[in-house]
């Protein structure tokens, strides 16, 4: 019964990546090919029926984990508990800078939200690859805690952190990957 939980929970978050990856995509890539105001309101008009819809998966999937596996729920969620409030802020900047820009006239106001737009994307597909990063090198060795730093001396070894070399390369190839899902889309 286990294993099927764990394929819901997986299911569950490869939908996410799938649904929500275009418009972190879009997220990414705005601020490079949205240049006018137009093209702006256009590419938020093609994210804007679902970026937050698509975030129900990611609810869903956390909901499943704290429903069938609780000691592992227990353990992500206070052992990361500083990158998952990191996550929860982007998501809620992002919500934000979409919801807000259409609020302001004023061409300052749009710039900055367009520019919280942009950040709050990259540095979520970052966090995002790197959790992937963390999650892969738990599965390598089962002896890795979850209880990690979030800062890291950068040098390889036997002392990790949940920002290293190894995660923000998986953040850097995840950034890569969302932008280039986002740059097909918004074509």
């Amino acid at each position: 019964m286990g294993t099927l939980w764990f394929w819901i929970v997986a299911l569950m978050l490869t939908a996410y990546v799938v649904f929500d990856g275009f418009d972190l995509g879009v997220g990414i890539v705005y601020l490079f090919v949205a240049r006018s105001e137009s093209e702006r309101a256009q590419a938020l008009r093609a994210i804007g029926p679902v970026w937050d819809g698509n975030e129900v998966w990611l609810l869903a999937a956390g909901g499943t984990l704290f429903f069938a596996f609780p000691l592992l729920y227990a353990s992500a969620f206070s052992g990361f508990y500083l990158p998952l409030t990191i996550v929860l802020w982007l998501l809620i900047l992002r919500g934000v800078s979409i919801e807000l820009r259409s609020h302001f006239a004023d061409p300052l106001w749009r710039a900055f939200f367009d520019v919280l737009f942009s950040l709050s994307s990259v540095l979520l597909a970052i966090f995002f690859g790197a959790a992937l990063g963390n999650v892969i090198r738990v599965f390598r060795s089962a002896r890795q805690l979850l209880l990690l730093p979030l800062w890291t001396n950068w040098k390889t070894g036997s002392s990790p952190g949940i920002l290293d070399w190894y995660t923000v390369l998986g953040g850097d190839l995840a950034l890569v990957a969302l932008a280039l899902h986002g740059s097909l889309y918004s074509l």
